[in-house]
């Protein structure tokens, strides 16, 4: 998920680690924060895998050398390849399609829809999850009965906010689909 984060945005142009870092930081949220010991030794990955270059500019204040990253030709095809990639049903799909959603100008109709089908499936299944185990709580009252009443709750509000981010992603697809 990272390698498509830094990927996608040195697809906007060249940044120093430190930009990237703090975009991440916005990007991913207060709960979820990328340290340097993770970002670093990655974009060191991508430096000796060909994906993205490094060159050092000196900085006007202080005179420190600051390193900016960009991306190569062959980072470019791995970006393509990582957009095209199916979102995984695992914890980080919602993020993972947050971040590919970012980067939709960067890839052409056909991906953008797959992405986007692919979540709508990832929330349909979601949604019937719950949906029949709430079925099960329904039918055989399992005690205690506050415990279960609370749970419903908990499914009812977890069926609304899915409801509410399926009927967006079926608006978005039907906007993309009349694209040109």
């Amino acid at each position: 998920m990272y390698e498509l984060f830094v990927l996608g945005e040195l697809m906007t142009g060249d940044k120093h680690g430190y930009m990237l870092q703090d975009i991440l930081k916005n990007a991913a949220g207060p709960t979820r924060q990328i340290s340097s010991g993770t970002l670093y030794p990655l974009l060191s990955r991508l430096v000796d895998g060909g994906l993205i270059h490094l060159r050092h500019e000196e900085e006007s204040e202080g005179g420190r050398t600051r390193k900016v990253y960009g991306v190569t030709e062959a980072g470019r095809a791995r970006f393509r390849e990582l957009m095209e990639e199916p979102l995984p049903y695992d914890g980080e799909t919602e993020r993972l399609f947050g971040f590919k959603m970012v980067y939709f100008q960067y890839v052409g109709k056909d991906v953008r829809l797959s992405c986007l089908r692919q979540y709508a499936s990832y929330l349909e299944k979601n949604r019937k999850y719950v949906v029949d185990f709430e079925a099960k709580l329904l039918a055989h009252k399992p005690e205690p009965e506050k415990q279960r009443v609370q749970l419903l709750r908990v499914f009812d509000r977890r069926k609304t906010v899915w409801a509410a981010e399926i009927e967006w992603v079926k608006r978005e697809i039907e906007r993309v689909e009349k694209e040109e």
